[in-house]
């Protein structure tokens, strides 16, 4: 198998026929990205890293996150795939491609519908033809921050009608949905809307992918992998892992700083963290 990165495409229709999902977690770092490909080789399971605007300028632009991640697929034996996450101009877009990215999703979910096709269509257009995959979105997902009623939040999420007038019209390979989840932390009980899922399940044939991850009830989580969902992204609680266990190790008799002391129990936590999310989702093919 080449060590290069790889399209994300195939993997989630094989998620979806099999009825499992990747988790896609958020790179911020080499060593916190070879510490969850290290537990992706040892589940021989393809390893998804997502990584937004502000992960990129961690790494100082898309070249160097490429050149990390293309490092990191050195050294393991199974497939790494290096998705653009939350991209919302085509012109970075286009940027990632050029760098080397071969999956990006196009987030053009705060225009109304037709707008939405139409930037969405143009990236699908473009990153086709380089042989990248496209994720769009359809419905907006909450931020954290939203306090919203019942009727308000049923509203912002994805209509299965337009679900498959989505997908037939841009041609976008993975659908991105709003169900009930949230970005960040829940500040209400979730309220994951199953019945939806299976709506747009019925409608649409292509990879469906569940944003806001973290705090998801996880009975919710393997109900929806069953109706379709092949991606669930997940950041927020990687970044309480290592807060906790930094801080934990700081107040602890005797903390002595060094890089080793202060991340070694974050990245041991890390690992324990991704093996417990890999297996949920994928607890039907391991």
């Amino acid at each position: 198998m080449s060590k290069d990165l790889r399209p994300l495409k195939e993997y989630l229709e094989d998620a979806r026929a099999r009825k499992y999902a990747l988790g896609g977690f958020c790179l911020w770092t080499y060593a916190y990205g070879k510490t969850i490909a290290d537990v992706a080789q040892k589940l021989k399971l393809p390893v998804l890293y997502i990584i937004g605007d502000a992960e990129v300028k961690f790494f100082g632009g898309e070249k160097n996150a490429v050149a990390a991640a293309r490092t990191i697929a050195e050294n393991v034996d199974v497939p790494v795939i290096l998705h653009a996450d939350h991209f919302r101009e085509f012109d970075n877009i286009k940027r990632a491609v050029e760098a080397g990215f071969k999956s990006v999703m196009i987030d053009a979910s705060a225009y109304e519908f037709n707008e939405n096709v139409e930037r969405t269509a143009e990236v699908v257009e473009y990153a086709h033809k380089a042989g990248v995959s496209v994720e769009g979105e359809l419905g907006r997902i909450a931020g954290c921050e939203q306090k919203l009623s019942v009727d308000e939040a049923e509203a912002m999420q994805t209509d299965p009608d337009e679900a498959k007038r989505f997908v037939e019209q841009t041609g976008v390979d993975i659908l991105a949905l709003s169900i009930g989840t949230v970005h960040g932390e829940y500040r209400f009980p979730p309220k994951i809307n199953i019945p939806r899922l299976q709506k747009i399940s019925e409608k649409v044939s292509i990879p469906l992918v569940m944003h806001g991850g973290s705090g998801t009830p996880e009975e919710k989580v393997a109900e929806a992998v069953n109706y379709g969902i092949t991606k669930l992204n997940l950041a927020t609680d990687l970044v309480k892992t290592v807060g906790k266990a930094t801080a934990d190790v700081q107040s602890e008799e005797g903390f002595g700083y060094s890089v080793a002391n202060l991340y070694a129990k974050a990245y041991e936590d890390l690992a324990a963290y991704a093996e417990h999310k890999m297996r949920l989702l994928a607890h039907n093919i391991l």
